[in-house]
């Protein structure tokens, strides 16, 4: 028989059993961490890592050994003990562990509480990148933009499925890594039917028409250097004047236009859709400034072209209208913005921040330990906002969820070798959080409120 853990949250057991002791101590063994004469094990490792440093992110080394007796009493091992511990061997075993934390969610089902507007995709991918400021003394391992900012810095690059709530991939690079050269690696990401959301520093022409030759689809803002065509009466292509269509759209009094252009690149074509929608005043202003500031910085001036299309919202993709209407565009994409939540609590609760310590294998422990923690919550997290929608109609604070098992986390130290005990444990604040961390009734929609109501938007008229 079923018990109400199974019916309820299928994916506490997929925690614990990520937990579970023979398994961790195999991977631990395999990455040279645990040897014969090793005292302290991968469960006690990888418990002091996460869900210690989860619950204090600034703890010191002597507060993380006493961590590892509350986990496992029969461990006893000092500082300068687990000072050598955190190795290059460490480092291994916890990238092998966040690998595994990746694939909890695989094949996850998609729930009713998703909009019906995502429906027309396979996954939603939404790509961005955050940056993480670390001691200067790093800087030959990763190296920072230096100037005004540090020598030393790393990027990390998340690829999330909205659909599932699942982190897909997680790589840590250079602080000063163009996000532009990452974009190759996430376009092996979609798969046919799939779409990827990201933002202007992803722009990459080629990157836009292997995503369509594999039968996926994008949505981006649209980067102005980009050179467009339009297909004229013979077929070929000439140059689009998006500035001189928009001047005559404003002529017109029309506020919201949709374009069909095509891109050329290396002998192949591509027809995309180029929605534009005129912003406020107010809004475009504030976007000049910051243009003008940002241009000054680096020695260069804004060009007049740019100046005047920072007045309107420009975006561009390859999802059919018949997927995707052009007054959902926007709605859509600000999608992107819910990965903004992560990073903020990756950074305000996850410590992600708060390194300590200035040998790299001691960081990299850290980062990655912080890693494994984040695609755990999130993929707890998605559990509650079905539960919570199927059972109450109401959404989760995706913040309010990891405050909530931050606080809770020093407690389950005790009981990751207790698989029975942990999945207890789970469950109870699984239900606590359905509780405790529902979203706020609001008069503002949340972007899953607006997706609901976008297929049935009205085109916008400014």
């Amino acid at each position: 028989m079923s018990t109400p853990m199974e019916i309820i949250v299928p994916e506490i057991e997929e925690i614990v059993n990520f937990y579970e002791p023979e398994l961790v101590e195999e991977i631990a063994r395999e990455t040279g961490f645990v040897q014969r004469e090793s005292k302290l094990g991968g469960v006690e490792f990888l418990g002091v890592i996460t869900e210690g440093l989860y619950s204090q992110p600034d703890a010191s080394l002597s507060q993380m050994a006493a961590m590892i007796k509350d986990i496992n009493p029969e461990v006893e091992i000092s500082a300068p003990g687990l000072h050598q511990r955190i190795n290059e061997s460490g480092v291994a075993f916890l990238k092998k562990m966040l690998s595994k934390a990746l694939e909890l969610s695989a094949c996850r089902q998609i729930d009713e509480s998703i909009p019906e507007l995502l429906e027309s995709f396979e996954k939603v991918h939404i790509l961005d990148s955050t940056h993480v400021t670390l001691p200067e003394k790093l800087s030959s391992v990763w190296k920072g933009s230096g100037g005004d900012g540090s020598e030393a810095g790393m990027k990390l690059q998340l690829t999330l499925d909205y659909k599932s709530g699942q982190y897909e991939s997680i790589v840590t690079t250079n602080g000063i890594t163009p996000d532009r050269s990452y974009i190759d690696e996430a376009v092996k990401q979609v798969n046919a039917g799939d779409l990827l959301i990201y933002d202007l520093g992803y722009s990459k022409q080629a990157a836009m028409i292997d995503i369509s030759e594999r039968g996926g689809y994008f949505l981006s803002r649209l980067d102005h250097r980009i050179g467009l065509y339009k297909q004229i009466e013979d077929g070929s292509l000439e140059k689009f004047d998006l500035v001189k269509e928009l001047k005559k759209a404003m002529k017109a009094g029309i506020g919201f236009c949709e374009f069909e252009v095509w891109l050329s690149k290396d002998g192949r074509v591509l027809k995309l859709r180029l929605i534009a929608e005129k912003v406020p005043d107010d809004v475009a202003n504030e976007r000049r400034r910051k243009a003008r500031k940002t241009a000054k910085k680096k020695g260069y001036t804004p060009t007049k072209k740019h100046m005047f299309l920072l007045g309107w919202g420009l975006y561009i993709t390859n999802v059919e209208a018949e997927r995707l209407k052009a007054e959902s565009v926007r709605p859509f994409y600000s999608l992107r913005w819910q990965i903004e939540l992560v990073f903020k609590a990756w950074k305000s609760y996850h410590g992600l921040t708060e390194v300590r310590g200035k040998r790299p294998e001691r960081i990299e422990c850290f980062i990655y330990g912080r890693l494994i923690m984040m695609v755990v919550m999130a993929f707890l997290s998605s559990s509650i906002r079905c539960h919570l929608w199927n059972t109450k109609r109401r959404e989760i604070s995706f913040l309010k969820v990891v405050r909530h098992f931050q606080i809770k986390a020093y407690k389950a130290l005790s009981l990751i070798v207790d698989s029975a005990a942990f999945a207890r444990f789970l469950l109870t604040e699984f239900l606590e959080a359905c509780r405790l961390c529902m979203m706020d009734l609001r008069k503002r929609l949340s972007t899953a409120q607006k997706l609901r109501m976008a297929n049935a938007a009205s085109p916008l008229r400014l």
